[in-house]
């Protein structure tokens, strides 16, 4: 059996150790390892490395990386038509690595995420599905993209929110309403442990809605600091739905992004619904 591990950390000063603790754990395993490196220079990059480990007939994928990482590979892998019979397991390496979170993955315990990566058996996981494009963990809108190759800090990013009145429908209702963002949740966690609810599930075919009115931004600001620390964020008048499709109509753009990656368009309809396909994610 061979398993392909996909390289994409973001502190690239540990990939060669790395590389060592993957194939010592993948041996001890009984798997035959592979590798392949992401090189951020070339736009395709994820995908080649895939084509390379399904060719080599690599029956699991382990992605050393973050959500962004992970994210691409699924849809490569679906572009594929390997959804069902690859399985995938995550390596928490990444800037953001709130998915790996849910499985109880820690950066600071590497070695643990390799073990597991090698030894954990595969199970059927949801997948959301924003209009065409699938994410793993979560989705969303209400943040003008910052500019190529740079990251908004997170009081910049509350100064940028501009309220946005909104139309959400949903399968037996709909609300309009003057809100800063939108979040989906088929995992919990966003943003580096942020989280409104610990209860989502992954199995439920279920995705989680979060809606934020507009208020105060200098109230935002302690509950978003609150979250840092590990707990649940608190907004009055939150809006929570826990429904399998929503759809979004604005009166202004918005940039709808998944699982952290910068968004690809800008609209003022999305939809956001559970996936008919599932991923095989490896789990404890």
């Amino acid at each position: 059996m061979k398993l392909f591990f996909l390289l994409n950390p973001s502190r690239v000063k540990n990939r060669w150790d790395w590389r060592e603790v993957a194939a010592r754990h993948a041996k001890r395993n009984g798997w035959t390892p592979r590798f392949g490196e992401v090189d951020r220079s070339l736009p395709h990059s994820t995908e080649r490395c895939l084509e390379q480990a399904l060719e080599e007939d690599c029956s699991r994928i382990v992605v050393v990386g973050g959500d962004g990482s992970l994210h691409r590979a699924v849809n490569a892998i679906a572009q594929m038509k390997k959804l069902e019979t690859c399985e995938l397991a995550v390596v928490p390496a990444g800037t953001c690595n709130d998915f790996a979170r849910v499985l109880g993955l820690r950066r600071r315990r590497i070695d643990e995420a390799f073990r597991l990566a090698c030894s954990g058996k595969a199970q059927a996981t949801d997948l959301g599905v924003m209009d065409k494009e699938l994410f793993i963990n979560n989705a969303g809108f209400g943040r003008r993209p910052p500019p190529p190759g740079k990251r908004t800090k997170p009081l910049q990013a509350l100064r940028g929110f501009r309220p946005h009145h909104l139309k959400a429908s949903w399968d037996k209702g709909s609300i309009e309403g003057s809100f800063y963002m939108g979040l989906v949740c088929n995992g919990p966690y966003f943003s580096g442990g942020l989280h409104f609810s610990k209860h989502v599930d992954l199995h439920d075919s279920l995705l989680d809605f979060y809606l934020i009115p507009a208020m105060s931004k200098w109230k935002l600001l302690p509950v978003l600091a609150l979250g840092r620390l590990g707990r649940p964020t608190r907004v009055k008048r939150l809006l929570a739905l826990r429904v399998p499709r929503l759809e979004i109509e604005t009166d202004m753009d918005i940039w709808p992004q998944a699982d952290g990656e910068p968004p690809s368009r800008v609209t003022r309809r999305v939809s956001f619904a559970v996936s008919p396909e599932k991923a095989m994610i490896v789990a404890p």
